[in-house]
C-alpha cells in the first residue's frame, strides 16, 4: 500500500514533468513552423528577391518546401531568387511539410511599385525614375532628340523602344532597359515624332504619332514595318468631330487596356488640350486592316500643364510631362485637373516622352 508521502511525491513528479513539458516543448517536440525569409519586400519593377526557408521547423525535419509568389509562380525548394516583372502587391506564401505529415504556411505581402521611363533631348538621355522621382537608372540615348519612349514585355523581357528626331533623320530603336544596348534600328515614319506607344496585344504593336505629318502609325516592332497611317482625314467621317479640330496638333499617344478589345488609344489635340480617345477595332481576317474609331467624351486638361511632352496611364490616373515645369504631374481621368502628386527633381530641362514601366 502506497504512503500518503510517497503518493504525493508521485503527484509532485507528474506535474512538475508536465510543466516541464509545457515550458520545453519546442525542444522535446519541436512544431511545424514556416519561417520565411526575403530580401525585401518593398521596390520597383522589375523587382528580384531572395527568398530562404531554411529557418523553418519540423517534426524529424522538413520533408517539402513550397514557395508560392502570387503572380503565378510556384517554386519547390528552400532557397533562390524570383523576379516580379510587374507592378503591383503579391502575397508570397510558404509552405512546409514536416516528415510527420503536419503542415504550415506564412505569408508575405510584396509590393511592387511602377517605374517612370522620361527622355530628356537636350541632354539625350534616358532615365528611370521610382514613384518618388528618385532617379535609378540613366542610359544614353542611342541618338539625337529622344521625343517618344515605350515599355514593353516580350518573350525574353523587357524592351525600351524609343523614337529620336535625329536633327532630321528620324529613327526607332529598341533597346535593353537594364544595359542601354542597342537591339534593333529602324526607319522611322515622318520628321517630328510626338510620342509613341506600345500595345501587347497579340504579337505586340508600335503606336508612332507625327507632328510634321499629323499622322498615326501603327508599327510591327519586330521589323520596323508601317503596318496602317492614319491621318486627319480618316477621321473626319466621325461625327464626333464635326465642331472639333483633331490631329492638327497632335501632341502625344497613350495606349491603355480595355476588356474584350484591343485597347484604347488616347491622342491630345494640343490645340484645343483635349485627349481624345480611339477604340482599335482588330483586323477580322488578311484582307482587312486594323481600325481607329474616336469615342465620346473627350477630355479636356488643365492649361496648367501645357506644353505637354509626353503621359501615360496608370492606376487610374493620367500623368501627364508638365515641360516648362520639369515635372510629372497626376490627373485626375474624370476632371483633367491635377490631383496633386507630383514626381519631380529629377535631372535635366527638356523633358519629353513619358512611359510607365507596370
Amino acid at each position: 500500500m502506497m504512503s500518503k508521502r510517497h503518493g504525493c511525491r508521485v503527484n509532485c513528479l507528474l506535474v512538475l514533468a508536465i510543466l516541464m513539458i509545457t515550458i520545453c516543448g519546442c525542444t522535446l517536440f519541436d512544431p511545424t513552423e514556416a519561417v520565411p525569409s526575403l530580401s525585401q519586400t518593398r521596390g520597383t519593377v522589375p523587382l528580384t528577391v531572395t527568398y530562404d526557408a531554411s529557418l523553418s521547423m519540423g517534426q524529424d525535419g522538413i520533408s517539402t518546401t513550397r514557395w508560392n509568389f502570387g503572380d503565378g509562380t510556384e517554386i519547390y525548394g528552400v532557397s533562390g531568387s524570383h523576379t516580379f516583372n510587374r507592378a503591383g502587391q503579391y502575397e508570397v506564401v510558404l509552405t512546409i511539410r514536416a516528415t510527420d505529415g503536419t503542415t504550415d504556411a506564412e505569408t508575405v505581402v510584396i509590393d511592387v511599385e511602377p517605374a517612370f521611363w522620361v527622355c530628356d533631348e537636350n541632354l539625350n538621355t534616358i532615365y528611370k525614375l521610382d514613384a518618388s522621382g528618385n532617379v535609378l537608372q540613366t542610359l544614353d540615348s542611342p541618338s539625337s532628340q529622344p521625343r517618344g519612349i515605350a515599355l514593353a514585355q516580350r518573350g525574353y523581357g523587357w524592351s525600351l523602344f524609343v523614337s529620336c528626331m535625329g536633327n532630321g533623320f528620324q529613327r526607332l530603336f529598341e533597346m535593353d532597359p537594364e544595359s542601354g544596348d542597342v537591339r534593333a534600328e529602324f526607319s522611322a515614319p515622318g520628321q517630328s515624332p510626338g510620342g509613341l506607344a506600345y500595345s501587347p496585344i497579340g504579337a505586340g504593336t508600335l503606336w508612332h504619332i507625327d507632328r510634321l505629318s499629323r499622322m498615326i502609325y501603327e508599327i510591327n516592332p519586330h521589323d520596323g514595318r508601317i503596318l496602317n497611317v492614319f491621318g486627319a482625314t480618316y477621321f473626319q467621317a466621325s461625327p464626333l468631330l464635326i465642331d472639333s479640330v483633331f490631329l492638327q496638333t497632335p501632341g502625344g499617344i497613350a495606349w491603355v487596356g480595355a476588356a474584350d478589345l484591343a485597347g484604347l488609344l488616347w491622342v491630345l489635340e494640343s490645340e484645343t488640350q483635349e485627349l481624345y480617345e480611339l477604340e482599335i477595332v482588330a483586323a477580322i481576317d488578311i484582307f482587312s486592316g486594323t481600325q481607329l474609331e474616336i469615342q465620346a467624351d473627350s477630355i479636356p486638361l488643365s492649361q496648367s500643364l501645357f506644353p505637354v511632352s509626353g503621359y501615360d496611364w496608370y492606376d487610374g490616373f493620367w500623368w501627364v510631362v508638365a515641360r516648362d515645369r520639369h515635372q510629372i504631374v497626376q490627373v485626375d481621368p474624370s476632371t483633367g485637373l491635377e490631383s496633386g502628386v507630383v514626381l519631380q527633381g529629377f535631372p535635366g530641362a527638356a523633358a519629353s516622352g513619358l512611359s510607365i514601366q507596370k
